[in-house]
């Protein structure tokens, strides 16, 4: 019996598992896998926080894809929900899940409330803006900035690299 055949059998058995040890993440470290995830974990961070104002459990949300403007072969996830007092935008970078970090903004133009962080796929938040009263020239201005966003088409057959 030769040997050889074993040994490199071996060798790729050891290779392959060290790749998928040290590449792979434990599944249950991962909390956060999609936007709706994001956005509950935000919101429950909010709550937790005794915001007042923040949006109450039970809100209805809408929710539509944001395009980036600009360079076609560049995608850029990014959604808004939106119910009738709020609009929330949550993107992201592509990543693996494990290291996926979601861009969350929470607004509202009624309330001229405003919130900015991030949650990682852990679930741990990261406040950017802590959950703050605007003057009405900035809510105004924000508000207007989440419209420019909405107005920006989808890409044409055949954009971001396809």
């Amino acid at each position: 019996m030769r040997i050889g055949p074993v040994l490199a059998w071996a060798k790729a058995v050891l290779l392959l598992g060290t790749f998928a040890f040290t590449i792979q993440p434990g599944q249950s470290s991962i909390r956060v896998r999609n936007t709706a995830q994001a956005v509950g974990s935000i919101l429950t961070y909010l709550r937790k926080q005794n915001t007042q104002n923040a949006p109450v459990d039970g809100v209805e949300w809408q929710e539509k894809t944001l395009y980036a403007p600009g360079n076609p072969d560049f995608a850029v996830t990014s959604r808004l929900l939106t119910s009738d007092d709020w609009l929330i935008e949550v993107s992201q970078e592509v990543a693996p899940i494990s290291r996926t970090v979601y861009q969350v903004t929470v607004f509202s133009s009624r309330f001229q409330r405003y919130w900015k962080g991030s949650v990682r796929a852990d679930g741990s938040v990261s406040e950017e803006t802590a959950f703050k009263q605007l003057s009405e020239e900035e809510s105004q201005r924000v508000d207007e900035e989440f419209m420019r966003k909405t107005q920006v088409a989808p890409p044409m057959p055949g954009g971001y690299g396809h």
